[in-house]
């Protein structure tokens, strides 16, 4: 017809393309949200991957969301702990460290602090400190209201991503400074002669070999 635009069979299988490509990137946008909401399933005992961990993880904070809901201070602070620390078991297991305490965890959770300091803003060491002080302790002694606890629960999860970010980083030059490092170090890495001044070039993991070693994961200053 005269002043009708062509329409080819090509130009159909173009728009139709474009329509399933529109509605698949939707599905997949509408998944992802799912996902953020939806509490994964418990893995099946045994040794955990990195990825069970990161599931668990996912499933506490939704966990501690729902009790905080339902008015259950205790285990929504708690549950939210419990989120931070399947990431701090995935960076323990990955330097071969100690992690099987709840203090244990907390030591690397101030460690990876010093070591990553372009990660380590206050709001996210709040976060970690308001997870285990605010959220376990309480779980215990019963302390804390539930502003606290709601508080805390959105701290973790603003820390959350940070953690997953930080559980792929390679482990980075350490200097030991003070008591405080020192004690927490030799706590993970059960080596009791470290010492202020030590150095590390793979933050004293036991399982990354620097160029140059000293035992366990010591080294000499960079360059």
């Amino acid at each position: 017809m005269s002043g009708s635009p062509c329409v080819t069979r090509r130009t159909l299988q173009t728009v139709a393309g474009k329509e399933i490509t529109r509605q698949y990137k939707y599905k997949r946008q509408m998944q992802d949200v799912n996902d953020m909401t939806t509490i994964p399933p418990l893995p099946e005992p045994g040794d955990q991957s990195p990825d069970d961990r990161r599931s668990m993880s996912r499933r506490f904070i939704l966990q501690a969301r729902e009790e905080l809901k339902d008015g259950n201070r205790l285990q929504a602070g708690e549950k939210a702990w419990g989120a931070v620390a399947q990431y701090l078991k995935i960076i323990g297991e990955h330097r071969g460290w100690q992690h099987g305490s709840h203090r244990q965890l907390e030591s690397i959770g101030r460690h990876i602090r010093a070591e990553y300091p372009d990660y380590g803003s206050e709001e996210f060491a709040d976060a970690l400190s308001d997870a285990y002080h605010k959220g376990h302790e309480n779980f215990y002694d019963n302390r804390r209201s539930i502003d606290e606890i709601e508080e805390t629960i959105e701290g973790v999860e603003r820390a959350l991503p940070v953690l997953e970010s930080l559980a792929s980083e390679a482990p980075r030059y350490f200097k030991i400074n003070s008591n405080s490092q020192r004690r927490r170090l030799a706590e993970l890495t059960e080596n009791r002669e470290l010492q202020i001044g030590d150095e590390s070039f793979v933050g004293f993991s036991l399982r990354h070999a620097p160029d140059s070693t000293n035992g366990g994961g010591q080294g000499n200053s960079p360059a």
